[in-house]
């Protein structure tokens, strides 16, 4: 009965399909409740459980990295968030030593609004940018690309050391919100905002590119159940409450903010680790070597692979499409759950890249939507001749990878669940 409960429910509908935003909203609340009481904390559970998280993220970094390393089928965007767990595990482990060693765990001073604590944080924000852009465009990061994505950082640095060595602009102390709407117009003040703004500088790459990521996904797979856009959309969610969590540290005189700080890191790396591993790159490898552009990587790719001219694609377009038609009814390998675009050379003497234009200018829908109608007029088919299967049977029979996949398939094209349709059309209720 286990099914009539996935599609039956109306009253969960809302929930499912706002699910990502309430948890998201709920994590925000949960990361400004835990600042407020983590800053009330004695100063010596404080320390014990900052000294006991620190620890737990030293081992998983050089562990996680360790793994995610040595494994054979991981590409660059895995071996980028390696580093990136290698690097946590390192500064806390230079932490944790210089808290034993000197009183003070932590790679930087926490001082307010530390010209040191927003430079190492920009430096973090440009590691944790590295990665999405290596998942979303395979092969465009190069040492040089990746030089230009640090010169925001090296351009403010630059100014200030003009600023205060060459033209003696005075640094005024900043201890409180005070002191800073004092000193407001202070140059120096300005340059050390300016680097505030390289953390929403990386989250506006990761957005820009992360729709064309999911529309890719789609050209290409019949199925988006192994293909972890959610995982990357995760991710920039995760990188906004981390730069949120900083934005407490740098404007509080507080020591204990950090804590909340550490936790997160902990939680983040955990359930990265987890997606990193799992994750499949529906990319080839340096896809987009010569452009971030979607456009001239495809171009790329066409001179590369195919001789075949424009026109003689859209000269033997509906000739293509009728032996695509012939062969999804002769075939049927929609029924296939690991079915993608490149199946079709098969039949097709084109490569990647034309056979997205055919799907996409032959019949104005990307291949994942294409090849839905058929998995969905399939199961259309079985629920009125096989009133005898269930409902995860038939998800299964009609190629779907599992059965809530069916099921908002179903109704995002049917408008009703698959029980409400059968219902409707033989008066039947499966068992």
């Amino acid at each position: 009965m286990s099914h009539l409960f996935l599609f039956g429910n109306e009253p969960l509908k809302p929930f499912s399909k706002y699910k990502r935003f309430v948890i998201y909203t709920f994590i925000i609340i949960l990361v400004i409740i835990g600042q407020y009481y983590s800053m009330q904390m004695p100063l010596g559970p404080f320390r014990y459980i900052r000294q006991s998280v620190m620890s737990m993220l030293c081992l998983l970094g050089f562990t996680g990295a360790c793994i995610l390393i040595c494994r054979k089928k991981g590409g660059r965007a895995d071996a980028l968030f390696a580093f990136l767990m290698f690097l946590i595990g390192l500064t806390n482990l230079i932490s944790l030593i210089k808290g034993l060693t000197t009183g003070h765990a932590g790679v930087v001073e926490y001082r307010y609004f530390s010209l040191s604590m927003l430079f190492y944080g920009s430096i973090y924000a440009y590691f944790y940018l590295l990665y999405p852009i290596e998942a979303f465009r395979p092969g465009w990061l190069s040492l040089k690309r990746g030089l230009i994505l640090f010169l925001p950082t090296l351009v403010i640095l630059g100014l200030y050391l003009l600023a205060t060595r060459v033209f003696g602009a005075r640094v005024p102390v900043i201890d409180d919100w005070g002191d800073l709407t004092r000193e407001f117009w202070n140059v120096t003040v300005w340059l050390r905002l300016f680097v505030l703004f390289y953390p929403v500088f990386g989250l506006t790459i990761m957005l820009r590119y992360r729709n064309n990521y999911r529309e890719w996904c789609e050209n290409n797979y019949a199925s988006m159940e192994n293909i972890d856009s959610k995982w990357l959309g995760d991710y920039i969610y995760s990188n906004f409450v981390i730069t949120y969590s900083c934005l407490v540290v740098v404007f509080s005189n507080n020591p204990r903010s950090v804590l909340v700080h550490n936790l997160i890191f902990l939680l983040f790396f955990l359930y990265g680790f987890y997606r990193v591993f799992f994750r499949k790159n529906p990319y080839p490898e340096d896809y987009f070597k010569t452009s971030m552009n979607e456009t001239k990587a495809v171009i790329s790719e066409i001179s590369e692979q195919d001789s075949k001219c424009l026109s003689h694609f859209a000269k033997n377009l509906p000739e293509y499409k009728e032996k695509l038609e012939q062969w999804m009814e002769r075939e049927k390998p929609h029924l296939r759950k690991d079915f993608k675009l490149t199946d079709a050379m098969e039949i097709l003497p084109l490569n990647r890249s034309y056979l997205s234009r055919l799907f996409n200018e032959g019949y104005g829908e990307s291949f994942y939507h294409f090849v839905m109608r058929y998995r969905i007029a399939e199961s259309k088919q079985l629920l009125i001749s096989r009133p005898d299967l269930t409902i995860t049977s038939i998800a299964g029979m009609s190629g779907f990878s599992s059965p809530s996949v069916f099921g908002r398939a179903f109704t995002q094209e049917v408008k009703c669940s698959p029980m409400q349709w059968r219902e409707m059309e033989i008066g039947v209720v499966a068992p």
